[in-house]
């Protein structure tokens, strides 16, 4: 595989460690600066508060940038419970913090005046008057902004000049797509025994989801002492990419390998990000061991689901259509929903009802109603009329003027 070095400042590229082995081997691969998750404060962080000092100086003598990843949703409640917890730390070994809370972040600007913040902006904070805002809010401490994977590339480059300010955005990893602070997978496969419940508090557990509403299925699910997490099926990845990120001066790229045992990705990732391919000869994807996405880098989706939420099957261009049953009151009317806008109902007029188990009635209109209950000569397009009632006719019959 061949390599072309960019012109200008190379990428930073930050990752997450939850043992020193894992510390080394990113400091092998050229990573410049490792997330260290205190389980009490980090979403998917393993590292006991115990250790966590301790373990932040190891990581610091290996010449690693370190930064406290503060990246949970706290109330007050849970703040002050855990608030002797963050008070004991060894910030002297802490060259940042991430900080997606507002409370949280209150608190450090106030309690640490002199560390460094990284803002965490990735989730409700698409546009560039809120990003400013917050911007303001973190003062002279916001070292760099996260900003969220679902802004499209022409919109983060414009970003990326507008913040003024270093922006990382995760360039390979878990998309998180669903968060409750509620359990949702130990009550289905723990008892209610305490010993057990108290365990679950320290524990995690990891399993697979499927949809009721549709055929996907395979949702990543994992649920630790806060909460439960679903993931999209496929990683975002963009590390195909690496040459436009450069190009649109992306300060940081995070990559978040910690749902994959294969260690050896993250060089070739780094390698890729520190030096972008110039060639397409052997596309770093094909290595990658999970199914890839690149989300909304190259064009905002989202609408483009739109049409297919109108269900074809259902959006009726026949002949003569008029409607949908949508109230049935035996023995006083039908409700109809007119859809056309060519053929609307007037009194007098020969109606075909097609029922949706196959049955065919018909019916002329002899009393014909609005919503009021006040008589009406005809009713058109998005009104609502009602008709006199004929047997055999359920709410989903299809309306139809009689040739």
């Amino acid at each position: 595989m061949e390599y072309n070095t960019c012109e200008g400042n190379a990428m930073i590229v930050c990752t997450y460690v939850d043992h020193l082995d894992e510390a080394i081997l990113a400091k092998e691969a050229g990573v410049n600066e490792v997330i260290l998750g205190n389980m009490l404060f980090s979403r998917f962080g393993k590292i006991s508060p115990k250790r966590y000092s301790e373990f932040c100086r190891e990581v610091k003598n290996l010449n690693l940038r370190v930064v406290f990843d503060w990246d949970i949703l706290m109330t007050e409640k849970v703040f002050q419970q855990r608030k002797s917890e963050i008070q004991s730390i060894n910030w002297e070994c802490v060259d940042a913090i991430r900080v997606q809370d507002p409370g949280a972040l209150y608190w450090i600007k106030n309690n640490l005046p002199d560390m460094p913040i990284q803002l965490l902006t990735e989730t409700g904070n698409h546009n560039l008057v809120g990003l400013k805002k917050w911007k303001e809010i973190a003062g002279p401490q916001l070292e760099r902004m996260i900003l969220s994977i679902e802004l499209p590339k022409q919109k983060l480059s414009e970003y990326i000049d507008a913040l003024d300010v270093p922006v990382e955005i995760l360039v390979a990893g878990r998309i998180l797509l669903f968060y409750t602070p509620r359990n949702l997978i130990s009550p289905y496969i723990l008892d209610h025994d305490d010993d057990k419940t108290k365990a679950a508090m320290e524990s995690s557990y990891e399993l697979e989801g499927s949809s009721e509403e549709s055929p996907h299925k395979g949702f990543p699910l994992l649920e630790n002492l806060h909460g439960t997490f679903m993931f999209n099926t496929k990683d975002q990845f963009l590390l195909d990419h690496c040459v436009e990120l450069q190009e649109m001066k992306l300060a940081v790229a995070r990559v978040d390998f910690r749902h994959i045992k294969d260690n050896s990705f993250l060089v070739k990732a780094v390698n890729a990000l520190r030096s972008p391919i110039s060639s397409t000869i052997h596309p770093l994807k094909d290595d990658y061991p999970n199914p890839i996405i690149r989300g909304f880098f190259h064009v905002n989706k989202s609408d483009v689901l739109f049409k297919k939420l109108k269900n074809q099957r259902t959006q009726r261009n026949d002949k003569n259509y008029i409607g949908d049953v949508l109230d049935v009151k035996k023995k006083k009317h039908l409700g109809i929903m007119v859809k056309s806008k060519d053929i609307g109902l007037q009194i007098g007029d020969n109606l075909i009802l097609k029922t949706p188990d196959g049955k065919e009635k018909e019916l002329i209109i002899s009393d014909l109603r609005n919503s009021n209950g006040e008589s009406i000569e005809s009713a058109s397009i998005n009104s609502i009329a009602f008709i006199n009632h004929v047997s055999g006719v359920s709410v989903k019959t299809r309306v139809y003027r009689h040739e």
